[in-house]
């Protein structure tokens, strides 16, 4: 396996910004800070740490403290102007004070925010923006702020191919666009693929209980693929996101009659060992920055079900697993037969699968591809 540390160098003095650190999109910018510090790098990172709602979540702020980046507090998550001013000007203090380099904003308020703060003068660093994902049915003035924020940028990481095509249409310049997917840490860990499953077959999804992952779907596709196989179970692993929605998927499985066949344990801290188990990954998620549980299922082994969707799609295809058009339980259901009743086409998948990620989706890859975009904003500021 390659090394982790990069083939160029990382500034001196960075600064990273983002709303919260959750989810796939949070684990994968502290993986990137503790391999910065790990360099030597002088690492701040600015999170709004609670806000309507959200939070960081607990075990990735110690995962920062362990590594000995700083920590600060400033919420760019709202979008009010009584919020977003004065939190700007605090922004800009904390990137005097750190002498940054490079500034690396995870989304698009602090991508605003950012080149706000280069534009008053006090601060000339170098600045990267980062569009990990923007779901569905925002306004579209939300897209329009965002993209002003981006076009301002020195350059901008895009992780699907999809959001990089509708950044352009907005007004970010081709030039300045990089499409640099996440990768996959658990390669260097599990360094054998699922070779076994368990007496009762098992399938899953990794994933917050939101609507945007559509687990009352899974539910409903689980159903009807329990009537041939009575056996079955499903696991939905990860934390509540929508506490009304996490209400709703109980009372679907309670109402489903599933309520001894599905199994819901919260966030988990590793999920190698719960995914390995698993005869298929299942996703009905109506939209994914990148989908990284998918990818990390892929690398694990485990075959996967998945909806075509932004993110999904730059990777899955008939080669490497079973593609549902639309994911409607009906399509789910029989993509799911499909993994489960074709086991010689099904390992097939699954190895290809696998193949693909660790010859394009290795952590080092992603870490020398950053530091490169790193290089290249720095060089454009002159």
């Amino acid at each position: 396996m390659p090394s982790s540390r990069p083939s160029f160098v990382w500034p001196r003095r960075i600064v990273h910004v983002t709303p919260f650190l959750w989810s796939g999109a949070g684990g994968a910018l502290v993986r990137l800070a503790e391999a910065q510090r790990e360099a030597g790098a002088e690492v701040t990172v600015v999170t709004t740490g609670r806000s309507r709602g959200g939070s960081d979540w607990p075990a990735l702020r110690q995962r920062l403290r362990r590594a000995g980046a700083d920590h600060v507090r400033l919420d760019f998550f709202a979008r009010d102007p009584n919020v977003f001013w004065p939190t700007v000007e605090a922004l800009e203090k904390v990137l005097v004070r750190a002498k940054a380099q490079i500034a690396h904003a995870h989304a698009g308020v602090p991508a605003c925010a950012l080149a706000v703060c280069r534009d008053r003068g006090a601060w000339r660093g170098a600045a990267v923006g980062h569009l990990n994902s923007w779901g569905v049915g925002r306004p579209a003035w939300m897209d329009t702020m965002d993209a002003w924020g981006y076009a301002r940028l020195d350059r901008v990481v895009c992780i699907s191919r999809a959001y990089q095509a509708r950044l352009a249409r907005l007004g970010v310049a081709r030039g300045r666009l990089r499409y640099v997917p996440w990768g996959v840490d658990l390669l260097e860990r599990v360094r054998e693929p699922r070779i076994a499953s368990e007496a009762r077959p098992i399938v899953g999804f990794v994933g917050r209980i939101e609507p945007r992952k559509n687990q009352i779907a899974l539910v409903d596709a689980f159903a009807r693929v329990r009537q041939r196989w009575p056996d079955l179970l499903l696991e939905l692993v990860g934390p509540i996101a929508d506490h009304a929605y996490a209400d709703t998927l109980g009372r679907a499985v309670t109402d489903a009659g599933l309520d001894g066949a599905v199994r819901m344990p919260g966030g988990v801290p590793d999920i190698a060992p719960v995914v390995r188990r698993w005869a298929a990954f299942l996703s009905a998620s109506t939209d994914e920055g990148q989908g990284l549980a998918v990818l990390e299922a892929m690398a694990l082994g485990v075959p996967v079900v998945a909806a075509k969707v932004r993110g999904i799609e730059d990777y899955l295809d008939a080669a490497t697993g079973v593609v549902v058009a639309r994911p409607t339980p009906a399509g789910l259901a029989r993509g799911l037969i499909r993994a489960l009743e074709g086991q010689a086409a099904t390992v097939g998948r699954a190895r290809r699968a696998r193949q693909l990620v660790l010859r394009r989706y290795s952590w080092p890859r992603a870490l020398d591809a950053l530091a490169g975009v790193y290089t290249d904003a720095i060089a454009s500021r002159g």
